[in-house]
């Protein structure tokens, strides 16, 4: 677009002309893949939110609450939206980790209960810290569902770039968040299936409908995938099943194996459906914990959580029970 152009759009809108990459609603806008320059302004605004805490005022527990309902929550739409940079979020989690211990976000502190214990629920024996790392592919995942699933203006804009013969393209394209949640899609599509309504949506030979993706459960070869690359509702004729010779030649356990499956005799929508919820919905909570891996739940974490005894007393008894407290054992053993 000529700048011409661009004074002319600018001029009639009554919009002030600006550049990339700038901040909008504490969310780094840019073009193409994200980098770690772009999660500077954040990453500073972090840094000096923590300098300016006196921390040495502060307890364990309140140091802990402040990194839950401050530091996280400052994170939560741009992480939400892209994929960061390992180093980015390596180097938050240093930050935090050392407030919390130190109280100062750049010294560490030697006795200190491990950071994937500390990310943990409460339940499990943590302090419910949600990890960045998980959060943030939780957040791309989510994402990338909600792609496929949702109605709203930005997916159906999304889809229409991305999404050719009802699959995701694999060629590169200008897009800083879709340049994110990509690295999700295997994740999405391992544990996922269709749910067949008028077939319109579902992919015949790639999606998973029938419990594993055709393409796979009759190893096609290439040659004679593109004469199946087509939406399931192109081999549905008349609530039937119809299979063209050909391919019935070639594999002629695909009909038999077809017929198991009903067709819906209404004109529905086909729904993607996540495996591991009774509802067939993926939450975020839901895509937390599929990164997360929950672990056991720690017997003793409901009888110091509790309301009655003061949340300082709590951190005390939890440090003991994961046996991190500065004895002398404890530091000679070090």
């Amino acid at each position: 677009m000529s700048q011409s152009r661009v004074n002319n759009i600018a001029h009639s809108l009554g919009f002030s002309i600006g550049s990339l990459p700038f901040i909008y609603l504490g969310v780094p806008i840019f073009k193409g893949k994200p980098k770690t320059c772009h999660f500077a302004p954040i990453f500073d605004k972090i840094k000096l939110k923590l300098a300016k805490w006196k921390a040495s005022l502060l307890s364990y527990s309140g140091r802990v609450q402040l990194l839950k309902s401050v530091i996280q929550s400052m994170l939560i739409y741009s992480i939400t939206i892209y994929s960061w940079p390992v180093s980015v979020i390596k180097d938050l989690e240093k930050l935090m980790r050392n407030f919390l211990w130190s109280g100062d976000m750049n010294a560490r502190k030697l006795v200190t209960v491990p950071w994937h214990i500390v990310c943990s629920t409460l339940d499990e024996g943590g302090l419910g810290v949600r990890s960045l790392s998980s959060l943030n592919q939780a957040s791309n995942l989510k994402l990338i569902w909600d792609l496929m699933n949702s109605n709203s203006l930005w997916a159906s804009f999304l889809r229409s770039r991305v999404v050719r013969n009802k699959s995701f393209i694999r060629h590169h394209i200008y897009s800083s968040v879709w340049s994110s949640i990509k690295a999700q899609i295997q994740n999405l599509w391992n544990n996922t299936c269709w749910m067949i309504g008028n077939g319109r949506r579902i992919n015949f030979l790639l999606h998973n409908w029938s419990g594993v993706p055709l393409v796979d459960l009759f190893n096609v070869p290439r040659n004679l995938q593109s004469q199946l690359n087509y939406p399931v509702s192109d081999f549905i004729f008349d609530h039937q099943w119809h299979i063209p010779m050909d391919i019935q030649t070639a594999f002629p356990q695909l009909l038999s194996y077809l017929q198991q499956f009903s067709i819906p005799f209404e004109d529905k929508e086909d729904f993607l459906i996540w495996n591991h919820t009774t509802s067939g919905e993926l939450t975020m909570k839901d895509a937390y914990q599929f990164f997360s891996n929950p672990g056991p739940t720690a017997s003793w974490s409901k009888t110091i959580w509790n309301i009655v005894i003061p949340p300082s007393k709590s951190f005390l008894v939890w440090r003991l029970f994961h046996h991190k407290m500065p004895t002398d054992d404890a530091l000679s053993a070090r």
